[in-house]
């Protein structure tokens, strides 16, 4: 089992860092398919719970959803701005209401609704955050190799440490595993990356004590955000999102720890450093 573990690390992570580099379209296709990929997770995880949901119509969305902010970001704007992301979700509301209307009156209808929405504004809005991040200007392409490494690097550390010293649980009933030693280990390795990254790359950007704090509270986002997809995945009774990964299970499993992190690192970077 160790052996397809490292080898889907190794060439997903080849894949990544190269379209992290490149940027534009490649990066896109890589963010696209993680979010389509993801959502279909999402809504089998719903649906093994008893939640339906109007998954077509929401993979349909979170696909549109990437590429509109791919082309336009995410304007909430006057009226003179590029709105064409804000204008989707206002008209994803239109086709879930008008779908409900076309079928008539079911006992599902709320379900249906808060589902298909949640599984998009969860994993397609946030991750779209990743192409925001890497169109950051000046240091785009750094601000982002910052965000994978020290988000795996801690996830990486919280295991290794965990798995050897861990004896105090911090979330049992959420995820068994997890431990205050590989927390606070998999923190201290994500401050030592954001303080790599300050004295080698990002100096002009940032100071050191504020590369470390940043790290340490993406982090912290970054290890909450693991514990909500534990959440679902425990209310379906499954120890994976899908097994779509040898060794690593699904995407959701892979990319959980962006969903609350990526939104706050790219608004940190656009409202404070730009």
């Amino acid at each position: 089992m160790l052996f397809p573990r490292i080898l889907t690390a190794l060439v997903g992570g080849a894949l990544l860092v190269g379209a992290i580099y490149f940027g534009s379209l490649p990066f896109l296709f890589i963010v696209l398919g993680i979010v389509l990929l993801g959502v279909r997770e999402f809504y089998a995880l719903a649906k093994e719970t008893g939640y339906p949901c109007y998954s077509t119509l929401g993979l349909a969305a979170a696909g549109l959803l990437v590429l509109s902010v791919f082309l336009n970001g995410v304007s909430f704007g006057s009226v003179t701005d590029n709105q064409t992301t804000s204008a989707l979700l206002g008209l994803l509301l239109i086709f879930i209401v008008g779908r409900s209307i076309s079928r008539g009156p079911a006992d599902t209808s709320i379900s249906e609704w808060s589902v298909t929405l949640l599984g998009i504004f969860y994993v397609a809005w946030s991750l779209s955050h990743l192409l925001l991040i890497r169109d950051l200007r000046p240091g785009g392409r750094d601000i982002t190799y910052m965000l994978f490494t020290l988000i795996w690097v801690e996830d990486i550390v919280a295991y290794a440490v965990g798995s050897r010293w861990g004896r105090h649980k911090i979330a049992e009933s959420i995820s068994p595993k997890k431990t205050w030693e590989g927390t606070i280990a998999g923190l201290i390795g994500a401050g030592a990356v954001g303080a790599g990254f300050q004295i080698c790359l990002l100096s002009q950007q940032l100071r050191l004590t504020e590369a470390i704090g940043l790290a340490l509270l993406v982090g912290v986002l970054a290890f909450a955000s693991d514990l909500g997809e534990s959440i679902l995945k425990r209310g379906a009774g499954v120890k994976d999102s899908s097994q779509l990964l040898p060794g690593h299970g699904g995407v959701l499993d892979r990319f959980d720890s962006f969903f609350l992190a990526a939104p706050f690192y790219y608004y940190y970077w656009a409202f404070l450093k730009h």
